[in-house]
């Protein structure tokens, strides 16, 4: 038994339990932020039993596309290791496309030399309770809210929520504090539930913002005589139900007059929110050159490691907005999370000028002429597919945002023959490049399937991302035309791209007395005339052919008996005849197939 959360123990308190609970019992916790928080510093402060941090392998919103993050994963092994944890663990959906993020954590659990600039050197935390600044929290803005009882709507869209305090430095005196709320984000009563106390004093026993004024409206409390003694304001905030939010806080008095827009830039004569108090200054990434170099070399061979290399370090990461903030990556973003993980928004810029972010897809591709050998071209097609997928989804968004934009334009017009005229003329064509250009993110997209958790992506587009992004609006359009859209204006449902084999779990090893079973996925427009397993002791003499048997539609299943198997480690491959071709999984057999070890019992 063990704990685990979103954090490792109460606000006022992260290392709490390590005084409450045995302590044979782990303790764990998952980065916050989705990972762009860095390990929990409460671990430095448990003392005498195990500690498990739980870095992000990759994050929710951006579930669909790829992530590199190897940079981050090495910060987060070094930092678990400086505050004593004695287990690592990564936090993830998928598998095949976070490679490089799972290499570089498990080589991290084992070794740091060459890379950890702090190993061997205690990470002094400082004390959050004897520092100006806020204690722990995030920032949230909402530009688009207005803000009743306000006319400074911009003070009251930005918030700092889920701190555990806020704390200024000021002369001894007495003070009159202003805490000024906004409920940006409920809709119901019951949802933010919290109370407040100043120097100690309770202040506010239990507000709900939302069951005292509602949404997006300005409610501010005032609290005269305020005695401060040890040159230290300080304001608590109780977490009743989910988390505490503000949106600014005044101080006044001997001479002195401190306005914070909390969780926002400095605003009139506010200044903007204060940093964490324990506000870690190291870089939130470590340098990841030296590991890609490895990597790429592995992956694809010698002849194009460095130059990829490079390109894949630069892609890594991304730069420092502060500890606890959103941040921007240097890989493009085009994913967040949009009622669910993994979504997608019309992105209102054009694409000449978001195309530029994506230059790095050709620097890849003008690479493959110089990959050799079947593995190491198949391993490089998966990365090259999986960034001309991850180009093609920025695109559809900007389209998106153009589609958009040209409809606004033709619901303001009155004249309902100019109407449809006018939608014939300018959205009937962006809607046929938005399904062209669907069409193509599918082609880079199932190109680079070969793992269950791609297939997970593509029914998050089938299911999540294609209603609100096709559906709907084809509906739409289709009203306003009077008549059903053509087939070119509406999704394909037939599989264009080369013939595949996928095995989505490739075995590697298997117990003495196990079958050996696996399920294949022939992707193309034909279906396999002849479709078999080949197999042997690993090594030695000729293969054994074993027919794959039909399940459904495209899926295929096999099962090698374990008393053929015996208990030697053996080899295999699939092969497919389709059309006047010949396709086999893994890419390099037979020269170089999957090879399975057998293990035995003790």
């Amino acid at each position: 038994l063990a704990t685990c959360g979103w954090v490792l123990g109460p606000p006022k308190d992260r290392a709490l339990f390590d005084n409450l609970l045995p302590k044979e019992m782990p303790m764990s916790c998952i980065n916050r932020n989705v990972g762009f928080a860095p390990v929990e510093t409460g671990f430095a402060r448990v003392e005498g039993r195990p500690q498990w941090a739980i870095p992000w392998l990759e994050d929710d919103p951006a579930l669909i596309i790829p992530q590199l993050w190897v940079g981050r994963m090495r910060r987060d092994a070094a930092d678990a290791l400086a505050y004593g944890c004695t287990g690592l663990l990564g936090i993830h959906w998928r598998t095949r496309v976070l490679g490089p993020n799972v290499s570089a954590l498990a080589k991290a659990a084992w070794d740091q030399k060459g890379w950890n600039p702090y190993l061997g050197r205690k990470i002094e935390i400082p004390d959050p309770k004897t520092t100006e600044g806020r204690e722990g929290g995030a920032a949230a803005a909402f530009p688009s809210n207005a803000i009743a009882d306000t006319e400074r709507d911009s003070l009251y869209q930005t918030v700092t929520y889920n701190m555990a305090a806020y704390r200024l430095n000021v002369p001894n005196g007495t003070y009159t504090v202003r805490l000024q709320f906004c409920e940006p984000h409920y809709n119901e009563i019951g949802k933010r539930v919290f109370g407040v106390t100043l120097q100690g004093r309770k202040a506010i026993d239990k507000l709900d913002l939302f069951a005292t004024v509602g949404k997006d409206r300005a409610l501010d409390y005032t609290f005269p005589g305020i005695e401060v003694a040890n040159g230290l304001l300080d304001i608590q905030f109780d977490s009743l139900v989910e988390f505490p939010c503000l949106a600014a806080l005044v101080v006044e008095g001997q001479g002195l007059t401190r306005k914070i827009n909390c969780g926002g830039p400095a605003f009139e004569d506010y200044e903007a929110d204060l940093p964490q108090s324990n506000e870690d200054k190291r870089p939130r990434d470590l340098p990841a050159e030296d590991f890609y170099i490895d990597w790429a070399r592995a992956e694809f061979g010698r002849e194009v490691a460095a130059p990829a290399a490079q390109l894949f370090t630069k892609l890594d990461g991304g730069p420092d907005l502060g500890i606890g903030k959103r941040r921007e990556t240097y890989l493009p973003r085009p994913s967040t999370w949009v009622h669910g993980p993994g979504g997608i928004r019309p992105d209102s810029r054009p694409w000449d000028q978001v195309r530029q972010e994506y230059a790095f897809v050709d620097d890849l591709a003008a690479l493959r002429s110089r990959v050799r050998g079947a593995g190491n071209l198949e391993r490089f097609d998966y990365w090259l597919n999986t960034m001309r997928y991850l180009k093609a989804v920025g695109q559809v968004n900007c389209t998106w945002g153009r589609f958009n934009a040209a409809l606004d334009k033709v619901k303001k017009e009155p004249d309902k023959d100019r109407h449809r005229q006018l939608a014939r003329a300018t959205l009937l064509p962006i809607r046929q490049e938005l399904i062209e250009q669907v069409r193509e993110v599918h082609r880079s997209l199932l190109a680079s399937i070969t793992t269950t958790g791609g297939m997970g992506t593509v029914a998050n587009w089938q299911q999540h991302l294609l209603p609100s992004l096709l559906d709907q609006p084809g509906k739409e359009l289709a009203e306003i035309l009077g008549e059903p859209l053509p087939p070119e204006a509406g999704p394909s449902d037939t599989y264009d791209g080369p013939p595949r084999l996928i095995v989505p779990t490739v075995r590697t090893s298997l117990m003495t007395g196990e079958d050996l079973r696996l399920k294949v996925i022939a992707l193309g427009a034909q279906k396999p005339r002849a479709s078999d397993l080949y197999w042997r002791p690993l090594g030695q003499g000729p293969f054994e052919k074993v027919p794959l048997e039909h399940v459904a539609r495209s899926v295929y299943s096999v099962q090698l008996p374990a008393a053929q198997i015996g208990e030697s480690d053996i080899e295999y491959y699939v092969q497919a005849s389709v059309g006047t071709g010949t396709i086999r999984f893994p890419a390099s057999a037979p020269a170089v197939s999957q090879a399975v070890v057998i293990l035995t019992r003790n």
